[in-house]
Formats: structure tokens, C-alpha cells, sequence
């Protein structure tokens, strides 16, 4: 490393993939072209599939490799065959149309480089409702409603029953950094966990109280039945009570840890991530050649989640992520000289507003990953990572110009990427 004059900097949403997926993708469709194939056609080829083995020397054995798929379906979604034939011929006047992918597998959970970890804690208080408290944090992405959800599914209660605790260093137990899209597969394994154990305390009380066998007994609809009847026992709130009344504490500490993976730093082998998440967007562009502005009409991303715990929540992720994605590929740029930030403000550093969202298009696809809880796992930073190299393809398509830097501001689509904002050569 260097050090340099500059500011600090820190993570981002994707913390690196960005970058890399932002020259892969790009240069897959570069080496279509020398090819004469179509971005498509190259990708299929290359793609991993069960059983592969990835450039890690890693084997793909344990959960559903769904490339294919998430390409197939964002294909067919966006009727990518038809509009890349029709915007591969010439097109007259200055706006010119154009429409890339890119695609990407990603790794769930820290990696191998850390030991991955989150606990937490589900309590059945006096009054029947439950309290969940877990270190990983809501930003927005939906986590409380996500891991209410899962104890809501494991105890076989209304959702409304549940609440969650806001994250306290003093009380919430240790669960890692909310960040690398570890939330719902490690957090959500947590809840889950806790869950389970209290229920099976709840059914210990109520075999013993009705001479019943526990693995006779199902939790759901608020009720407590005997499977081979499908007969209700008693009420949620009912077992609730014989508990209290013997002083049992219904409280359940659940730990996961992520499956053994390794990692050999000095030959860059090994098993970095114990499951990936697969994805492919595919935007849509119109290019005014005589101007360099940029229009995305429309972004198709298709994203295999392994099962959507709440399809609102994820279809959430996916519309913001894509426009942290457009911001990325086409708007935002810090500017630097002599180590002091440049554009300060909004109206030098741009972002996008809901004025500035194509159509979006979430195609959600489900492959129940065998680690996940019920099968989920990531989503947050994927969304994003495929945006811009997306946008990049398209525009190379539309104006027959590569580009090689991001944002593609004005400057670069018109005269080229040597050019900055101020007109003067870098």
C-alpha cells in the first residue's frame, strides 16, 4: 500500500465487488465482440454449474448453482434476444439504443478470513408477547421484520405477538458487523435457533401435562395440536401459562456459526465462502451521441435469494440497490486535488433522485439454500454490484465507444474517458 494525501475512505455497499465486476463484465463483452458472439452466448459458456470448480479450487456441491437460470429468466424478462438484435443494427439520428448485462456470484457471510458468528435472543414474556434481541442492526433493509417473520413461523404465531429490541452493546448479544450480507442467513439461522429451543421447552410442558409424545405435538395457527389427530391441544397462551406457573423462564439463547471454510492466503485456494448468491441484471439504455447524456429506460434484475422470506422486503432491496448501482455507474465521483474533497455538496456530487429511476424490473428467483434459514439467504449488496458494468454494456452497445472509467459522466460518453468534468486533460 501507499500512503497518500487523500481523505479517509471506508466500505461501501459491496465493499470491492463493484470495482472487479465493474472489469469483468466489461471485458466479457469485449471478448464477445472479438468473438462475434453475442455477451449472452459468451456467458452461458463460461458460466459455473453444479459440481463446478471455481477458480479457488473450490467444488460447488452443496446448494443449487442457479447462473443459468437467474441469465435465463433476466433474458427472458427483458426481452434481451430481440431488443440486442434490433439495436445491433444501425440506428439513425443521434440517440442511439443499446442494452447490456452482467452477472455475478457472490459470498455469503465473512469469508475465511474471520470466524462468522451471530447469537440471539427470543423471550416469551408474562403477557404472550415475544421479544426478540439480536447485534445485528436495521438499517432499513428489513431485518426486523425478516427475523420476526422466522420466530413468528418457527413458534407457529401471529407475527403481530412479536417485537423487536433495538440493539444494545449492553444487553444484545454478540453477533458480528451488520455488513457482507450475512444478516438473514447468519442472524436469521440465530433467531431460528432460539425459537426452536423454546419451543421444544413448551412442548416438554405440554406432553408432560396431556400424556402426549413431543414429536406429536405442532405449533401453528396460535394453537398447539397432536399431529396424528390433527387435534388442538391447548392455545399458545395456555401452554404460555402452565410455564409461568411452574416458574419456568421462556427464554432461548441461539447461536450459528457459519460451516467450516478455508482459505490459503499465500496460493489464493481454498473454500472462502461456505454458499454464493447468483444474479443478473440486465439495463436498457438510450444515448444522446451529440450531448453524451445517458437515459436508463429500464433495469431487469433477476437475483436467486434461495427462498424470500418477504418478497415486499426484497423487492425493496433490489429498487434501492439498483439505483445505488445507476448513482455508481453513472452520477457519483468524488473529485480530489492537493487532498481536499472538491464537490462538497449535492449540487457537485450527484446522486440519483426518484426523478432519475427507470423502470425497474425484480425477478425473483428460489433455489431454498441448504444453510439458510427456510432456505433464504443474501441480497443486500448483490443488488447493487451489476448496476453500472449493466449501464457500461449497454452504452458500449448503443454507441459502439468503450469506456473504462467510472461514472460515465458527459464528458467521457462524448470525447472519451481522458477528458474530466473541467474540460482539461488528465
Amino acid at each position: 500500500g501507499y500512503y497518500t494525501n487523500n481523505v479517509y475512505t471506508g466500505a461501501m455497499r459491496g465493499y470491492g465487488s463493484p470495482q472487479i465486476i465493474f472489469a469483468q463484465e466489461s471485458l466479457m463483452d469485449e471478448l464477445a465482440k472479438e468473438l462475434k458472439m453475442t455477451p449472452m452466448e459468451l456467458r452461458l459458456k463460461n458460466i459455473y454449474h453444479n459440481n463446478s470448480i471455481t477458480a479457488s479450487g473450490q467444488k460447488l456441491d452443496n446448494h443449487q448453482v442457479s447462473l443459468e437460470e437467474v441469465i435465463n429468466k433476466a433474458v427472458e424478462a427483458s426481452n434481451y434476444k430481440e431488443k440486442y438484435r434490433e439495436y445491433s443494427e444501425p440506428q439513425s439520428g443521434d440517440k442511439k439504443r443499446g442494452i447490456g448485462m452482467a452477472i455475478s456470484f457472490r459470498g455469503c457471510s465473512l469469508g475465511a478470513e474471520a470466524t462468522d458468528a451471530a447469537g440471539a435472543i427470543v423471550a416469551i414474556q408474562r403477557d404472550g408477547s415475544i421479544l426478540i434481541s439480536c447485534g445485528l442492526a436495521e438499517n432499513g433493509e428489513g431485518l426486523k421484520t425478516v427475523f420476526t417473520q422466522i420466530a413468528a413461523e418457527e413458534l407457529g404465531v401471529d407475527i403481530r405477538r412479536i417485537n423487536y429490541m433495538e440493539v444494545d452493546t449492553s444487553v444484545s448479544p454478540e453477533s458480528g458487523a451488520t455488513v457482507a450480507s450475512r444478516s438473514t442467513i447468519l442472524g436469521g439461522n440465530a433467531v431460528k435457533n432460539a425459537a426452536h429451543q423454546l419451543k421444544e421447552t413448551l412442548a416438554e410442558i405440554v406432553a408432560a401435562e396431556f400424556k402426549i409424545r413431543t414429536d406429536n405435538l405442532d405449533f401453528k395457527n396460535e394453537n398447539i395440536y397432536e399431529k396424528n389427530k390433527n387435534q388442538k391441544i391447548i392455545s399458545f397462551d395456555e401452554a404460555i401459562n402452565l410455564a409461568n406457573q411452574e416458574g419456568i423462564f421462556l427464554s432461548a439463547y441461539g447461536w450459528y456459526k457459519a460451516p467450516d471454510i478455508s482459505w490459503d492466503e499465500e496460493i489464493g485456494q481454498g473454500r472462502p465462502y461456505f454458499t454464493y448468491v447468483y444474479g443478473c441484471q440486465i439495463a436498457e439504455v438510450e444515448v444522446d451521441t451529440a450531448t453524451g447524456q445517458i437515459e436508463v429506460l429500464k433495469i431487469t434484475a433477476a437475483h436467486d435469494v434461495g427462498r424470500a422470506i418477504n418478497p415486499a422486503c426484497l423487492k425493496g432491496q433490489i429498487y434501492g440497490g439498483v439505483m445505488m448501482g445507476l448513482g455508481y455507474g453513472i452520477m457519483e465521483e468524488v473529485e480530489t486535488a492537493n487532498g481536499y474533497i472538491k464537490n462538497t455538496n449535492f449540487d457537485e456530487y450527484l446522486i440519483p433522485t426518484i426523478k432519475d429511476m427507470p423502470e425497474i424490473s425484480p425477478v425473483i428467483v428460489e433455489n431454498p439454500d441448504p444453510h439458510g434459514p427456510y432456505g433464504a439467504k443474501s441480497i443486500g449488496e448483490p443488488t447493487l454490484e451489476l448496476g453500472a458494468p449493466a449501464i457500461a454494456n449497454a452504452v458500449a452497445h448503443a454507441t459502439g465507444k468503450r469506456i473504462r472509467h467510472l461514472p460515465l459522466n458527459l464528458e467521457r460518453v462524448l470525447l472519451g474517458h481522458s477528458l474530466s468534468k473541467g474540460g482539461t486533460k488528465k
